[in-house]
């Protein structure tokens, strides 16, 4: 692996993919819209990634620690590894703590945002399940299921109806 000034190519890499994933998650939440059901939420994934961040948190104080002491040479390239893995467990946490549902301005489910333009169709395949048809970006078309509680079913229809033009 080629070296710059004791960067690798590879960690700046990583440094570029994690900043750009937590700005698109951040973006994302912000352009959500309020939730009009919510399905569920993913608290224990959310633990998982805050107990992996506090790890990422204190490997980068050690490695900032052993600069300080030895002045080791590949600091820029471990700080720059240890931030991709801060950035990635941010990420992760946002995804985990925003839960699954249908809002204002389209479909969120599993960490991906699906805007209505995109959602191609819609199927109620059992009385509390509805089925959605997605254009993604790598396939033509992509099915989602979501389990609606009854009491919110009319609610859902509704916003379903605004938003989807079949």
């Amino acid at each position: 692996m080629s070296k710059f000034y004791g960067f690798s190519i590879l960690s700046i890499l990583l440094f570029i993919i994690g900043t750009w994933m937590l700005l698109k998650d951040l973006y994302t939440s912000y352009t959500h819209g309020r939730n009009i059901v919510k399905i569920n939420k993913g608290i224990g994934l959310a633990i998982l990634w805050v107990v992996l961040l506090i790890v990422w948190c204190l490997l980068s104080w050690k490695d900032a620690e052993l600069y300080v002491r030895y002045e080791n040479d590949n600091i820029i390239e471990s700080v720059f590894t240890n931030i991709f893995w801060i950035e990635f467990s941010i990420s992760n946490i946002i995804k985990a703590l925003k839960s699954s549902g249908i809002r204002e301005n389209g479909i969120y489910i599993s960490g991906d945002f699906y805007k209505w333009p995109k959602v191609k169709s819609y199927n109620w395949i059992e009385t509390n399940i509805i089925e959605f048809k997605v254009k993604t970006f790598f396939k033509s078309n992509s099915s989602l299921e979501l389990t609606i509680n009854e009491e919110v079913k009319a609610d859902v229809e509704e916003v379903i109806q605004r938003n989807i033009t079949l």
